[in-house]
């Protein structure tokens, strides 16, 4: 896959600061969570009982799988208020510490053995935010990075293919063109975690199918940014075109490929920094 097309306008990155928390519960209800697999695979190349830092943890969905994984602490720095007080609502553990901030601007106290980065990296520069993240790990710590790429055009998934060329003039989120999402793109993030100076990466795409209901495809298509910044009556439009062509064309019930692209690397060695 290619980097994003540049051909397509792309939001500026401060825009993920405030998008999601524009309707919190809607963001948290219209996404899915994140496979067990890749927890898991990300817990097995690190100690018990890991000290996580977690990246722009939004409403929580990666949240409470690491916290299920018994993590010695996890501290969650998200840039959006709105996210932060959702955040401090909805999840009671006296292990789990909510903090409002950017990254890799907000100062957060480490080290930590993992650090993580959910559907989120995208929103930050690339090279300070991992150079950041070097600096918080221990040595030989773990950083993950996964995003769920929900529409999929041209890879058999027939309703990203009938919903694109509805979106065709609208800004795309820098981790999107308009057909291909770079979670998928595997030389693209090998080469800035080895440009960061990480080592022994490693990658995964999990891929997911599963079916929507005409409610459920508004939903989702009402959690990206993309959509929920439009002005009214042009986001209501939208998402009632959505509806209707799911009703329409699928007779109510889309297939949806979901894909997750995941990524992780350890921090070098001691010895190996010297």
């Amino acid at each position: 896959m290619s980097a994003p097309s540049a051909t397509t306008e792309q939001m500026a990155r401060a825009a993920g600061r405030s998008a999601f928390g524009l309707d919190a519960t809607g963001y948290h209800v219209g996404r899915i969570g994140y496979p067990d697999e890749l927890i898991d695979a990300l817990f097995a190349r690190c100690g018990k009982s890991p000290d996580i830092l977690e990246l722009g943890a939004g409403t929580g969905h990666a949240t409470t799988a690491l916290l299920a994984r018994d993590p010695a602490s996890l501290v969650a720095l998200e840039p959006d208020l709105a996210l932060v007080e959702y955040l401090r609502a909805t999840l009671s553990d006296p292990r789990f510490r909510v903090v409002h901030g950017t990254f890799p601007e907000t100062e957060a106290k480490g080290p930590f053995d993992m650090i993580v980065a959910a559907a989120c990296f995208h929103w930050m520069e690339p090279q300070a935010a991992l150079a950041k993240a070097r600096a918080l790990l221990r040595p030989g710590g773990v950083w993950g990075m996964w995003w769920n790429s929900y529409r999929n055009p041209g890879m058999g998934d027939p309703l990203a293919d009938a919903i694109t060329p509805l979106i065709a003039d609208l800004p795309m989120p820098p981790s999107q063109s308009l057909d291909r999402h770079y979670a998928i793109d595997v030389e693209r993030h090998r080469q800035v975690l080895e440009d960061a100076g990480f080592v022994d990466i490693q990658h995964q795409v999990y891929r997911r199918q599963r079916t929507l209901d005409a409610a459920q495809a508004r939903a989702l298509h009402a959690s990206y940014s993309y959509i929920r910044l439009l002005p009214e009556p042009k986001q209501t439009a939208l998402l009632d075109e959505i509806e209707r062509l799911v009703e329409r064309d699928f007779g109510g019930r889309a297939p949806n490929l979901v894909l997750t692209g995941f990524y992780s690397a350890r921090s070098p060695e001691r010895e190996e920094q010297n």
